[in-house]
């Protein structure tokens, strides 16, 4: 049994589907750090801030405990959870017909191991259709993703080259910390 510290409906999902036993402890987060770090530095940042932020409210309470977090970067930006419709718009808009990568950095830590990963999943996308994203931004499905992308629904009929796995682009590189699990 590990703790999924983290509300991410998708790493919980994730989790489900390759039968890792887990409860989730959401708490949260200040995830506020300088866009301008190179994206895989800012992934982990983000990921280390987490569990240090975790084990200062919950001290020693827990063991075995998986933290995560995903930023896209997409034409030299790193892009977060949109704030808004056109906050989100905008971050799709950078990653329509462009490369466009997700950086999900892992953190497990327990008593008998300390893991620190970082995985990439890229994608090159086609236009988007402007009617297909204009009924993506007002179904809200966009919201706590980070650049706002749905690789497993909007942004999936685009994708024109990946390398990468999905889990990965879907928050969490369950292949990798399986081995570990």
């Amino acid at each position: 049994m590990i703790v999924l510290a983290s509300s991410s409906a998708s790493r919980a999902m994730i989790l489900r589907e390759y039968g890792v036993e887990f409860i989730q402890v959401s708490l949260d987060y200040d995830e506020e750090f300088d866009t301008n770090l190179p994206p895989a530095k800012y992934a982990m940042s983000i990921v280390n801030n987490k569990a240090k932020q975790f084990f200062d409210k919950f001290k020693n309470q827990y063991e075995r405990v998986l933290f995560a977090d995903s930023s896209v970067a997409a034409c030299g930006k790193i892009l977060g959870k949109a704030t808004d419709e056109a906050h989100a718009r905008y971050m799709l808009e950078l990653q329509s017909g462009n490369l466009t990568s997700v950086y999900t950095a892992m953190k497990f830590i327990s008593p008998n191991i300390s893991i620190d990963m970082l995985s990439i999943a890229s994608y090159k996308f086609a236009k988007f259709n402007s009617s297909h994203l204009d009924e993506y931004i007002a179904s809200g499905l966009w919201k706590d993703k980070a650049g706002a992308m749905m690789i497993e629904g909007f942004n999936k009929i685009y994708i024109e080259q990946e390398s990468g796995n999905k889990p990965t682009a879907m928050g969490l590189d369950i292949i990798n910390l399986k081995a570990f699990l």
